[in-house]
């Protein structure tokens, strides 16, 4: 069979060509239809002043959801930064604070984004990341609440234009650092602009349209209400906005319950696209994360359609208990949304575990394991300034790690667990037949070097001159790391000459160059080990004297040996530039974990021991591929 049977059929080809052809022209095409849309849009707003009232106040309300986003992103940075360690040690705390922060926030999307980027930087685990999208989940519920029990029945109209003062005022004040809580401010403005509008809209549309006559009753009108609640909220890209605009119908008259109820489910739904588009560039953790979710609401949202009447009595009943009148359609509403939450939530935390390893089947990490790629960093991570920091400082401990291997390899032609855990390295044999070091340099090193200066291209666009300053300290220690296989390079190349045709005492003193290569790898990672994590740097220092010391031994051996007559004039130059090259490989290591735990040590973010962690996490990560 021809493995390219497109080639050798005129007919495919000229369909090919034309379906591209096609394609081109409808991309020219592109303004034209954008502009005919929009002229559609405001033809269809112009037919009645209540369609505009109700498309502003949508408007608005989005606005003001964008607006209460940025403003708390501004805000609960810091308070992220230090409460994810403490507060996800457990699945109650965790879920505890995806919930808080929601209902701080009104914003389960912005929740789901934060939850994405720590775990992406290695801030959280997957376990944790559950449950706080578990907790955002039922906080997003408390939205519907507020609105269906003062939004739609209080006039916020004077407080709302109270609010838009006070908060551009804030904003307009940069140098007092309230522009978070400026935006915050305006934000709930807006959000009670819209929904002003929006209310003041439907009742003046119930005057001009009867939307009841065109309600769609049994299991036909269950289903279409379900799709138009999951794509009326993937095009808002808010589960507010559309919750708003249902509960605004149902209280005009123009929405049945039941087709009510099945939007709520398709509202559900809906709500995961924000998240799903945040994973695009998210890491493999953060993907599987953001789909578990979607399959959580779509499991859910399909037992609750097949289980609907049930569910919508239990709902009535659960309502009379509460003391919700039947005329309070929008409270009911809210009660089956919080229900449904509730659900999904009860299956899910008890299986959160099976519900890993199934994501973990589902999206497997990258089969590609001959080149090696930053594991923590993506455009997610990288717009929020504290997380990129952290995630970088993660990724360089794990270019450090493919660094160690790459020496292992290249320049003591063994493994590296080899290298850093024989009882005997004085005596473990050196392996004399090295595979060729540039080539592991490009596989390993310099494409996980390009993606962590790409990544600090991208996140110093929105800092501040100080973390900029932070970030490219860290960039330092990278180019550090990998200035170290740079040079081995160089001493590979001279080593494998004197093995082959060197007499026996070079190649004797140049054996003796890789043993003390093997046993510095060694003692700098058991500087790590170290009983007392914050006393690294420390050890480092003396690890620097211990260096400067060896080198003036090694100087003075050299000149023994010449004025002993035992080495010739180019075999000792070799061996001298050798040494010193050596000694910078030392001192280019040594000078990049300073840095590294010196920055860790000043920002009182990233302890000693959480880089131990982080490191020895990668070397089990190693140990579970090559296995």
């Amino acid at each position: 069979m021809d493995p390219l049977p497109l080639l050798g059929h005129g007919s495919r080809v000229w369909r090919i060509s034309l379906l591209f052809s096609l394609h081109r022209r409808l991309g020219r095409l592109r303004p034209v239809l954008l502009i005919v849309a929009i002229g559609l849009l405001l033809w269809v707003l112009k037919l009645h002043l209540s369609l505009e009232q109700v498309a502003a106040g949508v408007a608005i309300f989005l606005f003001g959801m964008f607006f209460l986003e940025q403003g708390f992103s501004r805000l609960a940075s810091a308070q992220w930064r230090r409460g994810v360690r403490q507060l996800t040690s457990s699945m109650s705390r965790a879920f505890g604070l995806g919930l808080f922060a929601t209902l701080l926030t009104q914003s389960s999307a912005l929740v789901a984004l934060l939850t994405l980027s720590f775990l992406s930087a290695g801030m959280l685990d997957f376990l944790a990341g559950i449950a706080i999208m578990a907790g955002a989940n039922l906080g997003t519920t408390s939205g519907g609440w507020l609105m269906a029990s003062l939004g739609l029945k209080l006039g916020f109209i004077d407080s709302a234009f109270l609010l838009l003062v006070v908060g551009m005022l804030l904003i307009s004040m940069p140098r007092w650092g309230t522009r978070g809580l400026g935006m915050v401010i305006s934000g709930v403005g807006f959000l009670f602009l819209g929904i002003e509008y929006i209310k003041t809209g439907f009742l003046s549309l119930s005057g001009l349209i009867d939307l009841s006559h065109y309600a769609v009753s049994g299991w036909q009108g269950i289903g279409l209400y379900f799709v138009i609640g999951i794509l009326v909220t993937l095009v808002m890209q808010s589960s507010h906005a559309a919750i708003l605009l249902c509960m605004a119908a149902l209280n005009a008259g123009q929405l049945e319950f039941d087709n009510g109820l099945a939007l709520v489910l398709g509202i559900n739904i809906g709500a995961t696209g924000p998240v799903l588009l945040g994973a695009v560039h998210s890491s493999l953790e953060g993907k599987r994360l953001a789909w578990l979710d979607l399959f959580c609401k779509v499991l859910t949202a399909v037992c609750c359609l097949l289980a609907f009447y049930p569910l919508r009595r239990l709902t009535d009943g659960l309502g009379d208990l509460l003391g919700l009148h039947e005329q309070d359609l929008a409270l009911r509403l809210a009660l089956y949304h919080t229900l449904f939450n509730l659900f999904a939530i009860a299956w899910l935390l008890p299986l959160r575990e099976q519900a890993s390893r199934v994501m973990t089947r589902i999206l497997p990490p990258h089969a590609d394991h001959n080149v090696a790629h930053a594991c923590y960093l993506d455009r997610v991570v990288a717009v929020h300034p504290v997380a990129a920091e952290q995630a970088l400082i993660h990724e360089i401990v794990h270019l450090f790690h493919e660094c160690q291997v790459i020496t292992a390899r290249g320049m003591l032609g063994m493994p590296w667990r080899l290298m850093l855990m024989h009882p005997t390295p004085e005596h473990v044999p050196l392996g004399e037949d090295l595979p060729n070091l540039q080539r592991l340099y490009l596989h390993g090193v310099k494409p996980l070097f390009g993606e962590i200066i790409t990544f600090a291209a991208l996140c110093k666009t929105g800092m501040g001159r100080e973390q900029a300053e932070q970030i490219d300290a860290l960039v330092a220690v990278a180019r550090s790391m990998t200035e170290v296989i740079r040079l081995q390079r160089q001493l590979q190349s001279n080593l494998l000459q004197v093995l082959a045709n060197g007499s026996e005492l070079l190649q004797l003193r140049y054996k003796a160059l890789q043993r003390r290569l093997l046993l510095f790898n060694r003692e700098v990672r058991q500087l790590f080990d170290a009983p007392e994590p914050e006393s690294i740097r420390g050890l480092l220092a003396l690890e620097v004297k211990r260096v400067v010391i060896q080198s003036r031994r090694d100087r003075e051996d050299i000149e023994l040996l010449i004025r002993s007559n035992k080495l010739g004039a180019i075999d000792a130059a070799s061996l001298m530039n050798d040494s010193q090259t050596l000694r910078r490989i030392q001192r280019q290591q040594l000078k990049a974990l300073q840095t590294l735990t010196s920055h860790a040590a000043a920002n009182r973010e990233v302890s000693a021991t959480q880089i131990l962690a982080w490191l020895q996490q990668q070397e089990s990560l190693t140990e579970s591929r090559v296995g």
